[in-house]
């Protein structure tokens, strides 16, 4: 940064970053040529053209040189504010940009520095949301659930009964989107913190794990998941736990959305330089035309399963962010309805990312 520092002191040159690099590229091409010069004027007299062609060759190849390398010291700035927005997309890190230079490259850093600020502003005003509709909301949510419980247990007339069982209901939902939204909020935090890592594991492990927690929701529909690992230990750009729970997430759907006594498929593969992770169920399917829809938050798509299973809606919302963050790719797939459905998986492998 010194050197772009000391050539925006120069007036002509404060304002520029093309007049900067322009001014060093002149300087450059007219030191040979200035050299050439002096060494005719006060050189021997007797110069060969073989003498004044060797000092021409060395003062162009050392000037060249010494312009490349100022050249590549005023690019500075700009790696830095790569490097910058690298750090706080991938490990959170608020930098300290300089945001006194007036040409294109400082209003750049400037920018840059505005907007990182401004971002970290949102996420403490999402943090506040998230108190208050944690605590204050939550609270008036409760208020008249509670109440209506209370009028319940008094035994009241059967006009009286229908309306509190109204409120009841009512209530109910209003209190479950709350808590969705909640979650919704702090998962979308959790998710943009998170840091890009390589991380390399056996998932064997991983697989069975996600049959170990959903067991006794399969065994309580009869439903028999059935996997099959072709991968050797990988080294993938996502965290442990995050492929867990987004595995966990499209077996869970694949059983809430499945009849009972059918079977759910969960096949791992390599091809090329991916993993791909493919869940296949017979059960409920969707519309091939809606597919895209699936991953919206608070998706309309959102339904009860097979045996009234509720939805939040935000399940697949989640997963596609996670995996997205991380330099993947989540689709769907379904002949139609009650044609079963297919969600596939593609991570790229180390060799990817180096």
């Amino acid at each position: 940064m010194r050197l772009y520092t000391r050539l925006s002191k120069i007036p002509f040159l404060r304002k520029s970053y093309a007049l900067k690099f322009l001014f060093i590229a002149f300087l450059g091409i007219h030191i040979p040529l200035i050299g050439i010069v002096v060494y005719i004027l006060f050189g021997p007299k007797d110069i060969s053209v073989i003498t004044v062609f060797s000092v021409t060759l060395i003062l162009t190849l050392l000037a060249t040189g010494a312009t490349l390398w100022i050249l590549k010291k005023l690019v500075t700035p700009i790696e830095i504010a790569s490097k910058s927005l690298l750090d706080y997309s991938e490990k959170g890190v608020i930098p300290s940009l300089p945001t006194k230079y007036t040409d294109e490259v400082g209003l750049l850093l400037s920018n840059l520095q505005m907007r990182i600020n401004e971002n970290e502003d949102l996420l403490n005003e999402k943090k506040d949301l998230i108190y208050l509709l944690s605590h204050d909301l939550r609270n008036f949510a409760t208020t008249p659930q509670f109440l209506s419980k209370f009028i319940l247990e008094e035994e009241p007339s059967e006009k009286v009964r229908g309306y509190a069982e109204l409120i009841l209901e009512s209530t109910t939902h209003q209190f479950e989107f709350l808590e969705s939204f909640i979650l919704l909020l702090k998962e979308e935090e959790l998710i943009s913190r998170s840091t890009l890592e390589l991380h390399e594991y056996e998932l064997d492990e991983i697989l069975q794990l996600v049959g170990k927690v959903l067991n006794q929701k399969l065994d309580n529909k009869r439903i028999h998941l059935i996997i099959n690992n072709e991968t050797d230990a990988v080294a993938l750009l996502i965290k442990e736990e995050y492929l867990q729970r987004v595995l966990i997430n499209l077996v869970d759907n694949a059983i809430k959305f499945s009849y009972p006594d059918s079977e759910i498929y969960l096949t791992v593969m390599e091809e090329n330089d991916s993993v791909v992770f493919v869940i296949v169920d017979n059960g409920m399917g969707f519309e091939p035309a809606k597919k895209d829809e699936l991953f919206h938050k608070f998706t309309k798509q959102a339904r009860v399963g097979t045996q009234k299973e509720s939805s939040t809606g935000i399940g697949l919302y989640l997963c596609k962010k996670i995996i997205e963050r991380n330099g993947g790719t989540i689709y769907a797939e379904s002949l139609g309805i009650d044609k079963g459905s297919r969600f596939t998986l593609i991570l790229k492998k180390r060799s990817q990312h180096v």
